[in-house]
């Protein structure tokens, strides 16, 4: 009779091997996702920041911003520095935007100049290969209350968001 102790060593050497193998791999698609959050994150804040002003004028804010910064975060080492001097275009001024911290992705905001959408857009290369992420917010202004635009004012329910995402952990 043989004893069990060899049959499970080598069953646990196998398993440590798999687990080792496969380590670095989930490391890396675990700081994928946690760093395309950013952009998630920082465009539902932008897209907020359109609705406050929409509840206000009835109107998405009518300046572009972006795309900021330039050059891009991988031509920056990957990570680019939190710099106040790169939002104060006009447009993220009217926004009241700015990142307080490293971010990894360009961010632009751009109005139809019909004042009742705008698109926002973050893109990043999370890993500096060669292939972006690409997200989009598409907002649209919602609930208008008919005949009020003569008085200069169109008094809006809210924005309608829309997602479009391309390459989110690339």
């Amino acid at each position: 009779m043989t004893p069990w102790w060899p049959r499970i060593r080598y069953a646990l050497a196998l398993l440590a091997l798999c687990a080792i193998a496969t380590c670095p791999m989930a490391r890396r698609s675990c700081t994928a996702r946690r760093q395309a959050r950013e952009a998630e994150n920082l465009l539902d804040y932008l897209a907020d920041r359109v609705a406050a002003i929409v509840a206000t004028t009835g109107k998405v804010p009518p300046e572009a911003a972006g795309p900021t910064p330039r050059p891009t975060c991988c031509e920056q080492g990957g990570t680019c520095s939190a710099d106040p001097a790169l939002w104060s275009a006009a447009g993220w001024r009217a926004l009241d935007f700015s990142i307080d911290g490293d971010f990894r992705y360009t961010y632009e905001y751009a109005p139809d100049p019909s004042g009742e959408s705008a698109v926002l857009r973050a893109t990043g290369d999370l890993d500096c290969n060669g292939t972006s992420s690409f997200y989009e917010l598409h907002v649209v202004v919602q609930g208008k209350t008919p005949g009020k635009e003569a008085a200069g004012f169109t008094p809006a329910a809210g924005i309608e968001r829309t997602w479009t995402k391309k390459d989110p952990y690339e």
